[in-house]
């Protein structure tokens, strides 16, 4: 009996040292090589821009034409001689130039 209890104790000291040790993991040399070849093999990371950034560049793109567009507009303003004291508008108002789908396709 006592053999048997010299046993137990001697698995029990086993175990006691093996719980110990599960807290301190041994690491090589291999690891920190693995674990490096993984943060470069990730890559770079890219941030994920903001709603209104994902437009810059069309924006950019846009405002020469835009501009073109504007000149372009102003100087026909220009050459219809629509200046600020004429009503543009007033060509609508009056129905005189009110076409009718007869007239259109000259029924």
């Amino acid at each position: 009996m006592n053999f048997l209890k010299v046993n137990h104790e001697k698995l029990r000291a086993l175990l006691r040292q093996a719980y110990q040790e599960r807290m301190k993991p041994e690491v090589g040399g291999l690891w920190i090589e693995g674990i490096m070849c993984r943060i470069r093999g990730l890559g770079t990371t890219v941030p994920v821009p903001h709603f209104l950034e994902m437009f810059e560049p069309f924006i950019w793109r846009l405002a020469p034409f835009v501009c073109i567009l504007i000149l372009t507009l102003a100087v026909v303003l220009i050459t219809f001689h629509l200046t600020i004291g004429y009503d543009p508008f007033q060509v609508f108002m009056n129905g005189k130039e009110e076409i009718t789908l007869a007239q259109l396709f000259e029924l």
